[in-house]
């Protein structure tokens, strides 16, 4: 792998009297800020797991212009092309997102043209520094790589400047962060871009991964722990996730995760990012069901069920009572108890 080109900017954020100034220079290729980048530029084949795609225009024809800086850039690597994407970013960029050092690293692999762009927050730090007469202390506003983990990236890697590149691989390792969301900040504004997956299309596939996990599982603890998993996934509506991000999030055992996968087409699926729709989870999830051992299925909608039915031990050996109360409004004949 060879990095041919790195242009770097100071990007301000946008300011509503107008313009502000960009600074930009080209990076050398040696010294301690060049292996800290090409470290980035290296493992952004694996690093990057987020797959997105340049949205077509408003009318439907296939140009973005985002991504059509990123092929100006990609033909003639200048430090003026470079300032086209800087300006896109500050456009993007509000008091909130703050301050960033943005990097424009331009490779050759193979047949590939590759661009990897990333851009780190600025930061407050102290430089202490012992001297004859003893420490000095100083305050530092602008601090940049204070973490070289907090960071965000895209990579774009084809053979073809002409056809190619309507496709990426991005990561946030700024998702710490609550003020910046990637969806909108740096996937939507800046590159003009949305996810591969769709927020309904991913939350279709976590749920009926959750409803194959309950009917399919071995125990009645894991069957418990996958559907309070799913009563309560409403609270990450807006987010985005993973079925792997989503299993961790809840603290789902091995059992559990493997009877989850063993849904999925293929293993990759299990970390294909989207964003939570929870109106779409609870069509594909609406009602919760218990079924006992004396005969009795209750069924009530997922979200209200521990609230319609309370619930108490009767025994240490699993029997428990279920109460509720209510007018009766309806009454059904089923060939089968539940669906």
């Amino acid at each position: 792998m060879a990095i041919t080109h790195i242009h770097t900017f100071l990007v301000q954020p946008r300011a509503p009297e107008g313009a502000v100034e960009i600074a930009g220079a080209p990076v050398p290729l040696e010294g301690k800020l060049f292996t800290l980048l090409n470290d980035i530029y290296s493992k952004s084949d694996n690093q990057c797991n987020i797959d997105i795609s340049f949205n077509p225009s408003g009318a439907g024809e296939q140009q973005n212009d985002a991504r059509d800086a990123v092929l100006a850039y990609l033909a003639e690597t200048t430090l003026e092309r470079a300032h086209v994407i800087a300006q896109r970013l500050q456009a993007a960029t509000d008091k909130r997102s703050g301050l960033g050092l943005l990097f424009l690293m331009r490779g050759q692999e193979d047949a590939d043209h590759k661009l990897v762009v990333s851009r780190f927050p600025a930061d407050n730090g102290i430089l202490a520094e012992m001297n004859k007469a003893g420490l000095n202390v100083e305050f530092l506003e602008r601090v940049f790589m204070k973490s070289a983990h907090s960071y965000k990236a895209v990579s774009y890697r084809g053979p073809s400047l002409v056809a190619g590149f309507w496709k990426g691989r991005a990561i946030d390792r700024q998702v710490g962060d609550p003020v910046v969301r990637l969806s909108d900040y740096w996937i939507r504004n800046f590159l003009q871009s949305d996810f591969q997956e769709t927020a309904a299309g991913g939350t279709r596939r976590l749920a009926l991964a959750l409803k194959a996990a309950a009917k399919n599982a071995g125990d009645i603890d894991t069957m418990r722990a996958i559907t309070a998993a799913a009563t309560l996934a409403a609270g990450l509506n807006g987010q985005r996730t993973s079925l792997v991000e989503f299993q961790d999030r809840f603290g789902l055992s091995q059992a559990a995760r493997d009877v989850m996968n063993q849904t999925l087409k293929t293993p990759a699926a299990a970390n294909t990012q989207f964003v939570f729709d929870a109106e779409e989870f609870s069509r594909q999830v609406a009602f919760r069901s218990v079924e006992l051992d004396s005969g009795a299925v209750l069924t009530a909608q997922n979200g209200d069920f521990d609230k319609v039915f309370q619930q108490e031990p009767v025994d240490g050996e699993g029997r428990v009572r279920y109460s509720t109360t209510g007018v009766v409004v309806g009454e059904r004949l089923r060939s089968r108890a539940t669906n």
